[in-house]
């Protein structure tokens, strides 16, 4: 067993004990697939936790923003978690490469959150150019977790929402204008699968000052 894959299982029983099991629609569109890019709304710290539950027992690497990675303990934990580091502001061509071979070297999930954190709900560019690198397919998912500390321990279940995917399409040349028109459409699934959710859903984008 990895050490990502026992992480995995430690982690949903504690999520189980705290929070309770969340409620997921959609899971058959994980199951049975090659590796895909599993894009995600991000609302809270639990995020890619669900992202990672609802993807087992397929492994997902994630990116996640380069200042994690100073602390040494944190920087040799994430990385045996399949997570690597990304500059949100000017990704790498590096960066951009490696997440490409983690789908197609290592046969893994690629985790990204589209909005890049969890103070914007714009769909930031990035994703669709994954695809046309990687050849990949596309897996929107909306997640409407507990937000904060106390509406986890309170149990205020997760809802999540696991979309059909944006194939990729060899006969698309991904221009600048059509990586735009991918990104947009992740933007729009975000919202049908909330409102699939929930149509009363409305996420409270939190200030970088709050808690």
């Amino acid at each position: 067993m990895s050490f990502y894959t026992f992480m995995v299982k430690v982690f949903y029983v504690l999520f189980i004990i705290f929070n309770g099991k969340p409620h997921v629609e959609g899971k058959e569109h994980l199951e049975n697939i090659d590796a895909s890019i599993l894009t995600s709304t991000h609302r809270s710290m639990t995020d890619p936790f669900f992202v990672a539950f609802v993807a087992a027992p397929h492994e997902v690497s994630f990116m996640a923003k380069q200042s994690l990675f100073q602390n040494k303990l944190l920087n040799y934990l994430l990385t045996k978690a399949n997570v690597f580091p990304i500059n949100r502001e000017k990704p790498s061509t590096k960066t951009i490469r490696h997440a490409a071979d983690e789908l197609n070297e290592h046969n893994r999930h690629l985790g990204i959150f589209a909005t890049g954190s969890r103070y914007s709900t714009e769909i930031k560019s990035g994703t669709a150019f994954i695809q046309r690198l990687s050849k990949k397919n596309i897996i929107p998912i909306a997640i409407q977790p507990p937000i904060g500390f106390w509406q986890f321990i309170s149990r205020k279940k997760a809802k999540i929402a696991i979309g059909s995917p944006i194939e990729y399409d060899p006969s698309k040349k991904y221009t600048k204008e059509e990586l735009a028109e991918i990104d947009a459409l992740i933007g729009q699934r975000f919202d049908e699968l909330d409102k699939q959710l929930d149509p009363t859903y409305v996420y409270q984008v939190p200030t970088k000052t709050e808690k």
